[in-house]
């Protein structure tokens, strides 16, 4: 366990949403669900196998979950496969905007459940964010060959034979004859990660459950995958629910940010009924830590100490792993006796001038997916915002304050690259964050994302109340330190209300993953102001 203290002096070293979990959650908050799917042209073969699903969280229709299977040529073409597509979509509200998420997984898999092929596409408001395509090598039938939606080869992955595809998932249960308390272990393709992992299915005894007004008996199936090599998204249980027929007529899985999701065999017709008159759950709404007290004229705070517990029981160990919060000299916390955490954090300032400081590595300075700071556009925006003009404290200060005064409000924007997003200006903090270390790196100065939540205060109809939400922001490498910078608020700094949960350089990142530690804890915390200091 972290041995965990307080810092009483020291400056800030810089260091929400599905928006992604996805995520995001503060990333939409920040989930993978957050990309959305590609139309898709019209697939060929014989419809064997359709099933539509209601998806439901927290028992407000969100969307609709579509499984179809099709009997179809296989990579040999004298030997038939079979084409399974499962296609998730998904309204939700982030702060009132509308987000629109669609995710499709597909393999082709032959008549023993072998996986030859496959594909993920995931979206967001008819934006294609994500898509990847896999196929077997024809010479090593021991290697997966991955590209992307534009064509460019992917790394390859060391592939098995074993692995099953999700058609033979559906029907192990019965071929294997499973019965209460039995288990079995297979391996399986993890889309959202883009894995090989390992599965372990185990039956339980029927349970009683309603299901279209009627109480009916069910047989559980419970999923739990295991990593077989790290992974920067950990990956939730997903349970089934057989009728008679052994075939799955509901289905529940825990994703982080989201919580419970729970899809219910239906129709098309029913589905799009219950989705007629949804607006969508508000994920943003959803994912703010209520605090018990407001904080007087935050900005101007010194030192704020906040006490976050888990709503259930157990403690943020249990929820979020051995390191759920960041501490620097800016931000230290302690485990507290009851399992809550506290957490003192400083107002940020003006950097202390070091002489020969080291340098940042080398992954603060490049370019990456999102991060693209060799692109033409992003360095003559940094040029012309004056990101090459006098000392590194100055010029990073001036960038903040272009990002901030630039910066179009959307909820909405789906999380691009930032050369993208300079054509629009149109995004959220995430938007800001990676466009501020993007200029700055142009400028040859180290940056990189943090990730955590801001204490903010919004009006309901109980009147205004005092909440921590997710938020992210930049760190700047200056004389040796990393110091905190905002560019929705272009103050100079950051203040007593920014609580630091994670940073990430997003070197060779080209998906949310980033923002999944964040993740982990929204929407489960409550929030105490144990102590407010004010003045030097």
């Amino acid at each position: 366990m972290p041995n965990f203290r307080f810092a009483h002096q020291g400056h800030a070293t810089a260091a929400f949403q599905l928006g992604s979990m996805l995520a995001w959650l503060p990333g939409l908050l920040l989930l993978p669900l957050l990309l959305t799917a590609a139309d898709l042209p019209s697939p060929s073969g014989k419809l064997l196998e359709e099933a539509w699903y209601l998806v439901q969280l927290d028992q407000e229709a969100v969307g609709s979950w579509r499984m179809t299977v099709r009997e179809t040529p296989g990579t040999d073409p004298s030997k038939s496969a079979f084409l399974v597509s499962q296609e998730l979509e998904l309204v939700l509200q982030r702060y009132g905007s509308t987000i629109r998420l669609k995710q499709e997984v597909s393999n082709l898999e032959d008549n023993k459940g072998r996986v030859e092929a496959l594909t993920l596409k995931q979206g967001q408001n008819g934006k294609v964010l994500v898509q990847i395509e896999g196929k077997r090598d024809a010479e090593d039938p021991d290697r997966m060959l991955f590209r992307d939606g534009a064509g460019k080869e992917l790394s390859p992955q060391t592939w098995s034979g074993s692995v099953l595809g999700l058609r033979a998932r559906e029907q192990l249960p019965e071929k294997r004859n499973l019965q209460a308390g039995e288990s079995a272990r297979i391996l399986g393709h993890e889309p959202l990660i883009n894995q090989v992992v390992g599965l372990t299915v185990t039956m339980l005894p029927p349970e009683k459950l309603a299901v279209g007004g009627e109480s009916v008996e069910l047989v559980r199936v419970d999923w739990k995958p295991k990593l077989l090599r790290e992974a920067a998204v950990e990956l939730g249980s997903t349970s089934w629910w057989l009728d008679a027929e052994h075939k799955v007529v509901r289905r529940k899985m825990q994703l982080d940010g989201l919580g419970a999701v729970v899809l219910t065999k239906s129709t098309p017709e029913a589905v799009r009924l219950a989705l007629r008159e949804t607006k969508g759950k508000d994920l943003g709404e959803a994912s703010l830590i209520p605090l018990d007290r407001p904080v007087p004229n935050i900005k101007q705070a010194r030192r704020v100490i906040y006490r976050l517990r888990p709503k259930g029981e157990g403690n943020l160990f249990d929820i979020a792993g051995p390191n759920p919060i960041a501490e620097d000299l800016r931000q230290q916390a302690r485990l507290m006796p009851d399992g809550s955490i506290e957490i003192a954090v400083l107002a940020g300032k003006k950097p202390d001038r070091v002489v020969g400081a080291a340098d940042a590595p080398r992954e603060f300075y490049g370019t990456s997916k999102f991060i693209d700071t060799d692109h033409p556009k992003v360095r003559q925006v940094a040029a012309m915002a004056g990101g090459l003009d006098g000392d590194c404290w100055t010029a990073a200060t001036r960038l903040e304050r272009f990002v901030q005064r630039n910066l179009k409000p959307d909820s909405a924007a789906p999380l691009a690259s930032v050369s993208e997003f300079l054509g629009s200006w149109r995004g959220d903090c995430r938007h800001a964050a990676l466009t501020l270390a993007a200029l700055c790196r142009a400028s040859n100065m180290p940056a990189r994302t943090a990730f955590g939540l801001l204490y903010v205060q919004k009006s309901g109809s109980g009147g205004t109340k005092p909440y921590l939400g997710f938020h992210a922001w930049t760190e700047v490498w200056i004389d040796g330190q990393w110091v905190g910078l905002d560019g929705t608020q272009g103050m100079g700094k950051i203040s007593a209300g920014h609580l630091k949960i994670c940073d990430h350089s997003w070197d060779k990142v080209d998906n949310l993953a980033p923002l999944a530690p964040v993740q982990k804890l929204v929407g489960k915390l409550t929030g105490e102001v144990v102590r407010v200091d004010v003045g030097d």
